[in-house]
């Protein structure tokens, strides 16, 4: 399944909640704090489309951040290969995840222009909306999730480090070379800080739609009403809200809370946010 992963700090999210789908978020970056709980059985009983599953197997990832270069690794979802990187002077943050089967759950059909209307008109849901410093301020619904489907190892470590290296080039074409070769000193010092055992079932990963107002010239938009939702507190009708993927570009042009994070490329048209780890 293409698109934007935000990974959650922690893996103790089960898929029963707060990151379930339907969910309606803050932020991004906030997965605990729920503004509103969708779907049959909840408060807000707005009926959302099925849910559709995929399970992929045999996941296995490495995430690195250095403080000297602020480079960050990612493996691919697929376990086909993974990225490395040296830095010359610098600590290292890294973390392990042994492997595992995923299993993606996402609705089986779009968000229609009446149910998104119904979310953003929920008292708490307009009253975020409305409270923006700068204007409007998006929501989020969670609209995918990659739950893991047994227990998988987590290893924390950090590592400082320090590297030189030299790589000889090949002759012109045509000569014959004397001597080829290359040399590299490193030098390693690493500590494991934190290893333990997940449950099974957590989410390991999340998808998000955003409620948002409309912009001229985005080509992002799922879908933009003719009219404006009442979102306003009085009830009047306003710029209109639209519903987009919630993706890289997305979450920057967020003006009322600025988080700091890394983004990794994982596949292709496929993308991985995530927060610097916990020190």
């Amino acid at each position: 399944m293409p698109g934007t992963w935000f990974l959650p700090q922690d893996f103790t999210f089960t898929a029963e909640g707060p990151l379930r789908l339907g969910q309606v978020l803050p932020h991004w970056s906030k997965p605990t704090t729920v503004l509103a709980a969708i779907g049959s059985g909840a408060a807000q009983d707005i009926e959302l489309p099925g849910i559709k599953k995929l399970v992929e197997s045999n996941h296995e990832h490495h995430q690195s951040t250095s403080r000297s270069d602020s480079l960050s690794m990612w493996a691919k979802f697929e376990g086909i290969a993974s990225a490395s990187t040296n830095t010359d002077i610098g600590k290292t943050h890294s973390i392990d995840y042994s492997k595992t089967d995923h299993e993606i759950q996402s609705f089986a059909d779009p968000l229609l222009p009446d149910k998104v209307t119904a979310i953003a008109n929920i008292p708490s849901v307009r009253k975020h909306i409305n409270s923006g410093m700068f204007g409007k301020q998006p929501v989020y619904v969670v609209s995918g999730l990659r739950i893991a489907t047994s227990s998988f190892t987590v290893t924390k470590k950090n590592s400082s480090n320090s590297s030189v290296g030299a790589e000889g080039s090949g002759p012109p074409p045509g000569t014959i070379p004397a001597e080829v070769g290359a040399k590299a000193k490193h030098e390693n010092q690493e500590t494991v800080t934190d290893s333990y055992d997940t449950a099974p079932g957590i989410v390991f990963a999340y998808q998000m739609y955003v409620i948002r107002t409309y912009r001229a010239g985005s080509e992002t938009e799922l879908f933009a009403g003719k009219s404006g939702f009442l979102t306003g507190e009085s009830g009047e009708e306003e710029k209109p809200l639209v519903l987009v993927e919630a993706t890289k570009e997305e979450i920057d042009e967020d003006l009322e809370e600025e988080v700091e994070y890394e983004s990794v490329e994982i596949g292709d048209d496929e993308l991985c946010i995530f927060l610097p780890p916990k020190k």
